[in-house]
């Protein structure tokens, strides 16, 4: 089951302050698929299911969210730890963007992530402060 949070932007504004938001917490992101650069050879053959034109509006997108290691390496790769997937889906001005938990995500990492997309939010805001986890990195070295 997934967890969701709805942006009012087009999606390209929102995978770009997904992606920089969980850079700052410690992720690494990878689009691994994109509606319209998959449909761009095949306009045709695959009309927009919502409005019924081969003109669509609609987005969808698959993230990769690899979690790195405090050396900023991406931790070991394999069965015990899978990229975590979020898909973004655009209509006209909505993309909701869901985590797709599976059974390898602990509870501390699946609220980080969800938290990490809420602050994503807060940054398309006008006069927003900066994400929570980027605010603690700066607390943490300018008091040591």
């Amino acid at each position: 089951m997934g967890q969701t949070v709805t942006f009012e932007r087009l999606s390209d504004e929102v995978i770009e302050a997904v992606t920089a938001t969980l850079s700052q917490c410690g992720y690494r992101v990878v689009r691994s698929f994109d509606l319209q650069s998959g449909r761009a050879n095949h306009i045709e053959d695959c009309p927009c299911p919502h409005h019924g034109t081969a003109h669509c509006t609609c987005q969808y997108v698959v993230l990769l969210v690899y979690p790195l290691t405090r050396a900023g390496r991406p931790k070991a790769a394999g069965l015990a730890n899978p990229p975590r997937v979020l898909t973004a889906h655009t209509y006209e001005q909505t993309t909701r963007v869901t985590f797709h938990r599976d059974a390898s995500v602990r509870e501390s990492e699946a609220s980080a992530l969800v938290s990490a997309l809420v602050e994503a939010a807060m940054l398309l805001a006008p006069g927003a402060p900066a994400p929570a986890c980027l605010q603690q990195e700066v607390g943490a070295s300018t008091q040591g």
